[in-house]
This record gives C-alpha cells, structure tokens and sequence, in this order.
C-alpha cells in the first residue's frame, strides 16, 4: 500500500492509502490480438468472456474452447471452436479506462417487454447494497463499482477502473454461473453513456441505475428500448429520465387524506 501525504487543518501528515491497480489487458483470440485496454486486473476470465459476448464475437461459453489468463503479464488467450471474424471497425468511447467496442448502435435491439416495477423506495436499498458491497471503492473512491440484481439483493458485483469494464465482468461472471440477467436490474457508480445503454439492453436489464448522471445518447437509446434510466441516485432523492411508469407510486395515507378533503371541499 503506497504511502501519500495528505494536507488538513494547515499540516501534512503521512499515511498509507489504498489506490486503484490499473494495467493493460491483452485479448488474443485464436492466435490473433484482438484488443488491448486499460483495466483492474479483478476477475480477468468475466471481463474477457463478457467483452467478447458484448462485441458479438461469441454468443455464450460454448463457443469458447479454452482460456488462459496471464495475469502477471496482463494477456488473455482464447481459443474458439470456430474461426474468427475480424471486427471491421473499432470505436473508443467515453469510458474511462480506455474503452473500446466495435459497434455504437443499438438498433439490432428490440425493445424490452418486462412488467418489472419498483416502488421509488426500494431504489435506495438497493444502491445501498451495492456501496457496501464495493470493498475497494468504500478504499479509494477511485474504482467503480456495479452490480445485478433481482430487487431485493445484489447476485453478482464487480469493480474496475472502467465503468464499462465492470459491466463485461458482470455478464462474463453470469453466463459463467448461468445466472439470467433478462428481466433484472443493473447498478453502476458510474455515468451511464450510450455504451452503457447498449450493454444493459445486450442483458436485458429493463432498469439502469446509477449515482450520476446519463448522457443525451443514452437518454434517447433508453426511451426506444424500453429502459427505464435512474441518475444521481442520493440518500432520499434520484432522477428518473425514461420510462417513469415502472415506478410504482403510492402516495401516503396522509396526503390521501389531504387530496380528498381539498376535493370535496370541507
């Protein structure tokens, strides 16, 4: 743990800190390197099997043959029981991390039909859970952390330096468990760009919910497909931006009470 110097109150003070592990991750599939990005070196297996499910080169695990994580080295090595195709173009997008994909649309989705609903305050629990859960981010606040859950409780978290890389270890992490994600509800600390959009409707997710804040992108991709986008997620408060209808609203008795008495009059 590397020691800082941290200024308050007029005087520096020396401490050991925890601080976010970033390095380079090399994916070679069949022989041939497909990407390299920024990562925390967490879960290597997830992020790379969610990665290459996201990006369409594989449709589940049974097109991986075989996998071998050089952790120390930063490389992943897959071997797929078909040939590759290449991916014809690579976009960065806004991730930190160095994020890459090599598709922004999200037309091929088709929208989501799920009756999935919460009553506003079963949001807040849940982003609870996720906190507590998120060991290094509760360390350094320099991670991110997200998780799936079924509304009640968290099924699987993962945390890295790249928001998006913890969506890939999310999905890599359930189709390895075999853990549906369809129907379910994704948590991020992060912001929800429109590559984050596109992977929740990749899962399935009818709700995407974060503590900050989406993008204009996002935004537009979610009402299409059926997402309903909750941002700045705080102690009794949050922001819906689409699909508002899944949020079960039912006033207080009080206020009930309230409303009938301004109706009739007395």
């Amino acid at each position: 743990m590397p020691y800082v110097y941290r200024y308050e109150n007029g005087v520096f003070a020396q401490s050991e800190k925890p601080v976010v592990r970033e390095q380079p991750l090399t994916i070679t599939v069949n022989g041939v390197e497909l990407a390299t990005f920024l990562c925390t070196p967490m879960k290597l297996d997830y992020l790379v099997i969610g990665f290459l499910c996201f990006e369409g080169i594989i449709s589940g695990l049974d097109d991986i043959r075989a996998l071998d994580v050089d952790a120390d080295n930063g490389a992943v090595a897959v071997e797929l029981g078909t040939a590759l195709v290449q991916p014809k173009k690579r976009v960065f997008t806004s991730g930190c991390g160095m994020g890459l994909t090599f598709s922004i649309g999200t037309s091929h989705y088709p929208p989501l039909l799920s009756d999935l609903s919460l009553a506003p305050e079963e949001v807040f629990p849940l982003m609870r859970q996720l906190f507590d859960g998120a060991d290094m981010y509760r360390a350094s606040r320099g991670i991110h952390a997200a998780a799936l859950s079924d509304g009640e409780r968290i099924l699987l978290l993962a945390e890295d330096v790249g928001r998006h890389n913890a969506l890939d270890k999310i999905l890599g992490e359930a189709l390895t468990l075999g853990i549906p994600t369809q129907g379910r509800i994704l948590l991020t600390t992060g912001r929800i760009s429109s590559e984050m959009l596109r992977k929740g409707a990749h899962m399935g997710t009818p709700f995407l919910i974060s503590r900050t804040s989406p993008t204009t992108l996002s935004i537009e991709a979610a009402k299409r497909l059926g997402v309903t986008v909750i941002g700045y997620v705080r102690r009794n408060s949050f922001n819906v931006y689409t699909h508002p209808e899944r949020l079960l609203h039912q006033p207080s008795a009080a206020r009930v009470e309230a409303e009938a008495v301004a109706v009739s009059g007395d």
